[in-house]
């Protein structure tokens, strides 16, 4: 799509008078590839997804229309259409004056690896974890690649194009014995080009996963009640993600339906707690050129010292809120209109060892992994199951223990959170929310949560 048709579908959307209007474009490449006993059985999901988003927002009120039908008489029929929802004075008239370009080279490019080449690499991951041990008896490998150009355009007279490319790489072990099976699994991801499966330590995550789930055949039940916990670093994050994180966006504060509407400068959280949200890491599974209404990704400190500082906030949101973009608006597709979302959402380190937090505890619980879980955003209240657990007894981590969840509220973690480690990892994901499934990195130390409900049998 050429420069002037941006400008003719905005123009047209504003010949009614409303007061904003922006375009979308993309044109996306997707692949996906799963490798599991002994052979590569299909490469699913391939898919080239290209077109077109139109919104038109005046005042309280959001328009929104999409389409893969790219003529211009379409476009603009779509336009008019909108339009057409809008009876005020005539509308001012825009050009696109700047264009800005932004584009990420991936060190190399997914065309340049042989699906061969893969399939190698997928079968000797296949070999390290079933030679590791006669207990591993099933070995599934995926490998994700998406890649392509969006352009974005509004009514302010921005006109920026840039690209996306992530990279995500699944390893799924499973350990069998008598007629019990457990799994575990890693995943390590990017923003970036296949250069990801040159990674240097995935045969040490190899070995570590194959442990993870051999453990699990012996692991025991145990009785739930409220216990000290410590969590685990990296995707451990993804309980402040959900529990902290979807309540912070302008998605839930814009219509009060969060815990944490009206309490910016006020203390939420335990001094030791530092929430950020950072879209501008370097090559980061979650991070963004532009976000999806043409704005520049920034570190945002969503809470310093306990301190409530910002939120996430849209375009669309930010007069209701009276609080600044924060660069956080994204969306899965063209066929979604873009909000507030997280990018790389991570709780900031401190000094504090894995020692000294088990060594603290007389008996209580280490949630090493965690899967997925959900939260309301408007009571905070959430729950996760837990991956690998252990049970800490007078300060030693004893036995593997399952069936372990997390159950809580938003503002009571935060708050019980006593001690924060000097061991930061992130973590690969995806979110969905009302803006579709967009790829995240969730992160954190080692950290202890002085009290908390943990589900058992």
């Amino acid at each position: 799509m050429k420069k002037d048709l941006f400008e003719k579908i905005i123009n047209e959307c504003l010949k009614t008078g409303a007061d904003f209007s922006d375009v979308y474009y993309e044109d996306i490449n997707n692949r996906k590839y799963y490798y599991t006993d002994g052979k590569l059985d299909n490469v699913t999901n391939v898919s080239h997804r290209r077109g077109v988003g139109i919104r038109i927002i005046d005042n309280d009120n959001t328009l929104y229309a999409s389409s893969n039908n790219l003529n211009e008489d379409n476009l603009l029929e779509i336009s008019k259409k909108l339009a057409s929802n809008f009876d005020k004075k005539q509308g001012k008239v825009i050009q696109l004056s700047n264009l800005v370009e932004k584009y990420h080279k991936n060190k190399q490019d997914f065309r340049e690896i042989s699906i061969d080449e893969k399939k190698s690499l997928f079968k000797r991951i296949e070999s390290l974890a079933k030679n590791y041990s006669s207990l591993i008896n099933r070995v599934e490998v995926m490998l994700i690649e998406n890649s392509g150009k969006k352009v974005v355009a509004n009514s302010l007279g921005k006109f920026i194009k840039f690209n996306q490319s992530y990279c995500r790489l699944i390893v799924i072990c499973y350990a069998m014995r008598d007629d019990r099976i457990e799994e575990s699994y890693f995943n390590i991801g990017k923003f970036g080009g296949i250069e990801l499966i040159d990674y240097d330590k995935y045969e040490e995550k190899i070995k570590e996963c194959c442990d993870d789930a051999i453990s699990k055949l012996d692991a025991i039940s145990v009785k739930g009640g409220y216990y000290p916990v410590v969590l685990g670093p990296g995707f451990g994050g993804v309980i402040f993600h959900e529990a902290c994180g979807h309540g912070l966006e302008a998605t839930c504060v814009a219509d009060k339906k969060s815990v944490f509407c009206n309490k910016l400068g006020t203390k939420v959280a335990s001094d030791v707690v530092t929430l950020i949200d950072d879209g501008t890491i370097d090559e980061a599974w979650g991070s963004v050129l532009v976000d999806d209404e043409g704005n520049l990704p920034q570190k945002n400190i969503l809470i310093e010292n306990g301190i409530l500082k910002s939120y996430l906030v849209d375009y669309k949101n930010k007069k209701k809120m009276n609080h600044e973009i924060t660069g956080s608006a994204r969306r899965e597709s063209y066929l979604y209109q873009p909000t507030s979302r997280m990018t790389n959402t991570y709780l900031l380190g401190g000094n504090t060892t894995l020692d000294d937090m088990i060594g603290s505890i007389d008996y209580g619980f280490y949630c090493k992994t965690m899967d997925g879980g959900s939260v309301e955003c408007e009571t905070g209240n959430f729950n996760f199951a837990v991956g690998d657990a252990f049970l800490i007894e007078n300060g030693k981590i004893t036995k593997k223990v399952k069936g372990c969840s997390l159950i809580g509220t938003s503002i009571e973690i935060l708050k019980n959170v006593e001690m924060v480690g000097n061991d930061l990892e992130l973590g690969t994901g995806y979110c969905g929310s009302k803006s579709g499934m967009v790829p995240v990195t969730v992160g954190e130390p080692h950290i202890k949560v002085s009290r908390i409900l943990v589900g058992g049998k």
